[in-house]
């Protein structure tokens, strides 16, 4: 598979241009004090909390170029279907078997140069690490080269995934080796999941912050909130929270909360609320596992499907129309797409995760092929990406995640 080097004068433009930028708006720290850079081969590891992380990543080692493993897609959109291929981007499907992604970072550490890699698949919405898919290990292992980590913190403040825009803050990325080529042979897989899990999920080798990571605004800091925390741990309601301006509150209740600019909540009068995001959105995930058993009835809803278009950075199109019904051993969608009758099924130790957009859809692949589900209630995309995990975990007979932190996944 043909890799392009990424190109060269983008790279110049953004690191003179958007770097400054960066630096300014988001007080932007870059610890380097831990890091060697090889110079041959190499991957460098980080944890996800925007769609713009790998552009901090990037031009934070800037002379220095990298290869980024992209989510497909992103492949499929225009301007990116030509931009991403320029910048030597590497498309890989979300928590499948992609081997093409693969044999492209081979190509990539062959030339002796350097890949990004986000091994959590997917963004973090709930300020915690997730966890990774087990074979990360293993193809670390395989590739056989050096490997740096990088450790995001802020991000989960600045750029939180539920609200539209950035919020101007502060932003670390603290830089380290963690395996030298001589020393992944000597390894088990499980061995180098650990120590991954550990440098992403801030345990181990992070500088502590100087100064306490924040926004600069006092101003609509829950905005979009609810979204992301639909349940109510006082009356234990789904999709009754509502958010504006600082608050984030029960419609059905009046239990309530406040952030602040260091996105810690605050009860109001005899409310219930975490003092974290993390924290709230473990408690979701525990009120879902509780639903959960082996004998449940199948969870079946309407959904409007979306497919890739076979025009080149035509994005996804409208393609279909049935029911998903996701039950412990998996998900099966009946309807119809691009005018035929189908019946697709993937059972749950296939699907460890799903990503998707908030109040718009979910993404999953049936078959190694890429489509978009939109429930009839789309509030429900984040209800059904916790539900996905929690199944896999619960009732697959082979669990390929690691277990991230603060999760709620295994209490």
């Amino acid at each position: 598979m043909k890799v392009k080097r990424p190109n060269a004068f983008i790279y110049f433009i953004a690191y003179a241009l958007v770097y400054p930028l960066l630096k300014i708006f988001f007080r932007l720290d870059v610890d380097r004090s831990g890091l060697d850079l090889p110079e041959g081969a190499h991957v460098v590891l980080s944890n996800h909390y925007s769609m713009i992380d790998f552009i901090f990543v990037m031009l934070s080692l800037y002379p220095h170029r990298l290869n980024a493993v992209t989510a497909q897609k992103y492949f499929y959109y225009k301007p990116l279907h030509k931009f991403l291929p320029m910048m030597g981007c590497i498309p890989k499907k979300m928590f499948e078997p992609d081997v093409q992604s693969i044999i492209a970072m081979k190509t990539v550490l062959n030339r002796g140069e350097g890949i990004l890699l986000f091994p959590e698949g997917r963004c973090s919405s709930s300020q915690s690490y997730v966890g990774m898919h087990k074979s990360t290990g293993k193809l670390i292992k395989k590739l056989g080269v050096p490997v740096i980590t990088c450790f995001i913190e802020g991000g989960d403040i600045c750029l939180s995934h539920w609200r539209r825009g950035f919020r101007a803050g502060r932003i670390r990325l603290s830089f380290r080796n963690l395996f030298y080529e001589n020393e992944l042979a000597t390894l088990s897989i499980d061995e180098i999941n650990t120590a991954i899990d550990a440098n992403l999920g801030g345990d181990e080798g992070v500088m502590p912050p100087e100064k306490p990571f924040q926004t600069f605004a006092e101003r609509r800091l829950c905005e979009g909130l609810h979204k992301l925390l639909y349940y109510c741990p006082k009356c234990e309601m789904e999709f009754t929270m509502d958010s504006s301006g600082n608050m984030i509150q029960c419609t059905a209740c009046g239990n309530a909360a406040t952030m602040d600019r260091f996105a810690r909540l605050t009860p109001v009068g005899d409310s219930v609320a975490a003092e974290k995001i993390t924290l709230w959105f473990r408690n979701q995930v525990r009120h879902e596992m509780k639903s959960l058993s082996k004998d449940m009835e199948p969870l079946i809803e309407k959904v409007q499907v979306q497919a890739a278009s076979p025009k080149p950075g035509g994005g996804t199109i409208d393609s279909g129309f049935g029911t998903m019904s996701l039950s412990p051993e998996g998900w099966r969608f009946d309807g119809e797409i691009s005018g035929k009758e189908v019946s697709l099924f993937s059972p749950v130790e296939a699907v460890p995760a799903i990503s998707y957009s908030y109040d718009e859809n979910y993404q999953m692949y049936f078959g190694g092929v890429y489509y978009k589900f939109t429930p009839e209630d789309p509030r429900k995309c984040v209800k059904y990406a916790i539900l996905a995990e929690a199944m896999h975990r619960k009732f697959s007979p082979r669990v390929l995640l690691t277990d991230g932190k603060n999760s709620g996944f295994l209490d």
